[in-house]
């Protein structure tokens, strides 16, 4: 037994349509429980071997022939949300039902694990859409596969984990593991293969054990594998932004693709070796455009003291526990979630630098940006913050009275703020 225990994803929204999907859930189970027990309540009572007459009347038996008067347990409202047929409404309603706490449980726990990052990163109303989407066609897969009835959120949840598995394949999954039920162990891999596990068993579970098992295994593929491909199509059409921390299982797979389809020889090399031959190149090669990349400038982080390259987009900052967190610089000033403790975390604006010593002359303060821009300010400027126009770092202008460097804002005139 495998059970997830936290996901390395960091959350930049918080997951709303997820905690409302878990609570309506067990919501409905508690409705279940309600009808459970009126049903058991109206359940006819059993004739006495005597009858009773009362202390007034007549003293008449009954009639041989007349019915007997019992009460009739009433229908269970939820019942017709189960999946039996090709109905819409057991196709939109089973999965908010459920067999037992034990399934409950299970299924709120692996929704919680893996819900949360989906949901932070497909936004919350889309959230809900997917979700359903998702239960519907698990409903469909068991219809097409099975004729039984059939109950829970097992195979949106499984949609979940697909589209979960595209989204952050590298990131790393906790969990604990037990040959038996009193001895835990616990280790950390990559989502990519322990979500291959899981969905081994249920391959296994489909051709091999769906026939004695109450186990809808092919509503967990037929789920599975709608998630995976609503995510692949998601990433593909841009309808989700990755981050520049985060690869998707698409830009993996492309990236290798572009390496297997990469020529083994340089086609300038063959072009330029042709022609010292006396050899005419084809025309289909030409010769590529030298491209060079500019080297990053170092930069000193003054909270760190560690240098980092000016054309760095990522912001850094260090939790309590120890963990470094990095993100975009779109979330600047907010709250993100530390992938090891789940603390929240405030990011900084931008990454503060430490610029050289300033001059003063002319009435101007001179002084360069970490990168190497020089800076030349008046010195009713001093004391204030802006932005170096050549790496966008946020900088003080040194004071005027002392020459000591703060931080900077612009070149060759202040960006403001």
């Amino acid at each position: 037994m495998i059970l997830p225990w936290r996901v390395d994803v960091p959350q930049e929204r918080r997951p709303v349509m997820n905690w409302l999907v878990i609570i309506a859930t067990v919501g409905v189970f508690w409705l279940q429980i309600v009808e459970a027990i009126e049903q058991a309540e109206a359940q006819p009572q059993p004739q006495p071997d005597e009858y009773q007459f009362p202390l007034d009347g007549p003293r008449t038996l009954p009639e041989p022939n007349a019915p007997a008067v019992s009460r009739e347990a009433a229908p269970l409202p939820l019942a017709t949300f189960v999946l039996d047929g090709w109905r819409l409404k057991g196709l939109l309603g089973y999965m908010w039902l459920h067999g037992g706490l034990l399934h409950l449980l299970g299924n709120m726990w692996f929704l919680w694990v893996f819900g949360n990052a989906v949901c932070a990163k497909v936004g919350n109303l889309r959230y809900l859409l997917l979700y359903v989407l998702l239960g519907v066609a698990a409903g469909v897969a068991h219809l097409l596969t099975s004729s039984g009835t059939a109950v829970g959120a097992s195979g949106a949840i499984n949609g979940i984990v697909g589209m979960y598995l595209v989204l952050f394949p590298q990131n790393d999954i906790t969990c604990y593991w037990s040959p038996i039920i009193i001895y835990w162990r616990r280790f950390t891999l990559s989502s990519f293969w322990i979500i291959l596990i899981w969905l081994s068993w249920d391959i296994i579970g489909a051709f091999f054990l769906s026939s004695g098992s109450n186990v809808a295994y092919f509503a967990h593929l037929g789920g599975f594998g709608a998630g995976f491909a609503i995510a692949v199509l998601m990433c593909h059409r841009g309808w989700l932004r990755m981050e520049r921390y985060e690869r998707s299982l698409l830009q993996i797979w492309q990236e290798r693709k572009q390496r297997g389809t990469a020529p083994s020889v340089d086609p300038t090399y063959r072009r330029l070796a042709l022609e010292s031959r006396g050899e005419t190149p084809h025309q289909d090669e030409p010769i590529p455009t030298p491209t060079t990349r500019p080297k990053p400038v170092p930069r000193l982080d003054i909270e760190s003291g560690e240098v980092v390259p000016v054309n760095d987009d990522l912001l850094r900052a260090t939790c309590s526990c120890g963990q470094t967190v990095e993100a975009s610089r779109q979330y600047g000033g907010k709250v993100v979630r530390c992938p090891a403790c789940k603390g929240r975390i405030v990011m900084p604006e931008t990454i503060a630098v430490r610029p050289p010593a300033a001059a003063i002359r002319d009435g101007h303060i001179r002084f360069a940006c970490a990168c190497g821009m020089p800076i030349k300010v008046p010195v009713r400027h001093a004391g204030r913050w802006g932005r170096c126009p050549r790496c966008t770092a946020r900088i003080r202008v040194p004071d005027a009275g002392n020459g000591r460097s703060g931080g900077v804002d612009g070149p060759h005139g202040m960006s403001p703020n």
